[in-house]
């Protein structure tokens, strides 16, 4: 390759010695001859040294520009890389406003290129092309930058920026890029880069790459397959794994997928899916936790490869790109769809709040409060709990006395209707209902103590009581209650089932709700491509107008926000969950 690259780069430096030589003004000659004479009888090296004396012994000079690009171009042929690129820089440098300048950029670009700095020799390309009127070192650069891009490691043309060109020469160095792309197989890219070029030849690229990609896909897989959330990120690629071999063996068509491990780290998470962006992927599933989903979905604000995130439930991560799509309901919407449900369904009108001090946990509960309110809805109170706190005494006894209006007190005795003594602990309280947004450890701490303080509420929740110990708990102590979670593998759903009989015929075990995502999430790509959305502006275009997908782990409808709105609402009966809102 590299021997490649010097052959292409010193036949271009060939004719340009012959064709780009801007000439020197009338008073320059004198000075400028001898070494001129020098460089056309390749004597390169001699030359250098004479234009680069000239340059030292009048900085001043008018001719000052002249004598360091020269001196750059005999320093060039003459193999002094470090030496050419010197001159050329200090030209840049200093002397801004130059004629010289574009084609210094030029020779600092075919030097970086020879020494394997593709990156800075584009950009120097991009520099000279952006400033130069001469049409035949247009057409050099052009050249130069297609052999370039073509043979540039995955990732450089990322790098690459635009904005700096005129409009009127954009369309040209669009359609040498291209070819470049296309020689290198990163069909996504000419598709991107193509979009506003509606030039002929243009219109024949983008067909013949359409073309390239209805006979093969590639789809990136970024989870953490090692460290502590190994086995969270097997179970989804383990899903994804098993739809991509069903959808070639179906379709006939070579489906790829390029698995990545992020080992739970956020910004490595982020790199990987910023390379395979590069690479021209169509698409890429993951990553596992919000946290590598939101330095992720930062890193592609710029890009138009869609991103679908199976599992991460913080709310806002879609806004970091606009080619991310969130299978999973999001906190905020769990803690909505519940304040919805409880005030329009239910027709619950005061609701006390008893939540966790945990990011995740005070996120639905704040997110319920405010629909909650906007509703019309009263909040009684809300009282909060640290983790590893056990005794929520203190805490239900604040609600009962919020529920008396604030007059009952510790120290008082009271007499109930059968004329027995209680003190305020026994005093039965009555609320609308409370919302507890916790997960399944706490909730077998706090719910049998409401119970013994005798409150009794209709109780609501997330996806903490989408657990079987929770169910088991009995009625005496659960009571009445309904929950959001779009965790509970439905064995009802006949997409599931189809899916669950696959997953034990390749791995010999049931699948999970994770398993379930990973599917479902590959899902969406193949029925994408199998609508022909091939391209990644295509496949954008057709998750964004998803209607009516009914997934292993569920249904998908994709918000204004890309953020699935699907969030299933269940109640426990006869000790098995049970969807309650439909």
């Amino acid at each position: 390759m590299a021997t490649h690259r010097r052959k292409i780069s010193l036949l271009l430096s060939l004719i340009a010695i012959i064709i780009l030589s801007p000439q020197p003004r009338a008073a320059e000659h004198q000075a400028f001859n001898q070494g001129h004479r020098l460089l056309l009888n390749k004597k390169y090296s001699e030359a250098y040294r004479y234009f680069k004396d000239l340059y030292d012994s009048g900085t001043d000079s008018a001719a000052a520009p002249l004598f360091l690009y020269y001196g750059g171009k005999a320093a060039y042929y003459a193999g002094n890389l470090e030496q050419s690129a010197g001159q050329f820089n200090l030209l840049i440098a200093r002397y801004q406003e130059s004629p010289y300048l574009p084609y210094a950029f030029y020779f600092l670009g075919n030097v970086r290129y020879r020494q394997a700095f593709e990156s800075a020799a584009i950009q120097a390309y991009l520099s000279a092309y952006s400033l130069s009127d001469d049409s035949r070192l247009d057409s050099l650069l052009l050249k130069s930058l297609e052999t370039a891009i073509s043979n540039a490691p995955v990732g450089i043309y990322e790098k690459v920026n635009l904005t700096s060109i005129p409009e009127r020469k954009k369309c040209d160095l669009e359609l040498a890029l291209a070819r470049g792309l296309k020689t290198a197989k990163n069909y996504q890219a000419v598709l991107s880069l193509l979009a506003s070029c509606t030039s002929p030849e243009a219109a024949r690229l983008k067909a013949s790459v359409e073309q390239s990609l209805r006979q093969t896909a590639e789809i990136g897989i970024v989870l953490p397959l090692s460290g502590e959330l190994q086995k969270f990120g097997e179970s989804i690629l383990d899903g994804a794994m098993l739809r991509a071999g069903q959808y070639t063996r179906e379709t006939g068509k070579n489906l790829t997928p390029i698995v990545y491990d992020t080992r739970g780290e956020s910004v490595e998470a982020a790199r990987i899916v910023r390379r395979l962006a590069a690479r021209g992927v169509n698409a890429v599933i993951g990553p596992l936790t919000s946290e590598e989903t939101a330095v992720t979905s930062a890193a592609l604000s710029c890009s138009d490869m869609p991103l679908i995130i199976p599992a991460a439930g913080q709310g806002g991560l879609t806004d970091l790109s606009l080619t991310s799509f969130q299978l999973q309901p999001t906190l905020d919407r769990q803690g909505i769809k519940m304040a919805e449900f409880a005030f329009q369904r239910l027709k619950i009108d005061t609701v006390a709040v008893i939540t966790p001090t945990l990011p995740e946990n005070l996120r639905m509960a704040e997110a319920f409060i405010d629909r909650f309110k906007a509703l019309g809805g009263t909040i009684l109170g809300v009282e909060y709990f640290r983790l590893r706190e056990t005794d929520f005494g203190g805490i239900i006894n604040d609600l009962k006395n919020l529920s008396f209006g604030g007059k009952l007190s510790d120290s008082a005795v009271y007499v109930n209707e059968n004329g027995d003594t209680l003190e305020s602990k026994e005093m039965p309280a009555r609320i609308d209902a409370i919302y507890i947004p916790a997960e399944a450890p706490q909730l077998h701490q706090l719910l049998p103590q409401i119970n013994f303080y005798n409150v009794r509420a209709t109780y609501l929740g997330g996806d903490g009581w989408a657990d079987s110990t929770i169910y088991f708990m009995g009625r005496d102590i659960i009571k009445t209650c309904y929950f959001t979670t779009a965790m509970i593998a439905n064995e009802n759903n006949t997409t599931f089932r189809k899916f669950n009989s696959a997953f034990f015929d390749r791995y010999g075990q049931s699948a999970g709700h994770l398993e379930a995502l990973g599917y479902d999430a590959m899902s969406l790509i193949c029925d994408g491509l199998e609508t022909g959305a091939f391209s990644r502006s295509a496949l954008v275009h057709y998750l964004i107008n998803i209607n009516g997908f009914h997934g292993a782990a569920g249904d998908v409808l994709f918000g204004d926000d890309r953020e699935n709105t699907i969030m299933p609402i269940y109640t426990i009966e006869n000790g098995k969950p049970k969807r309650a809102d439909q």
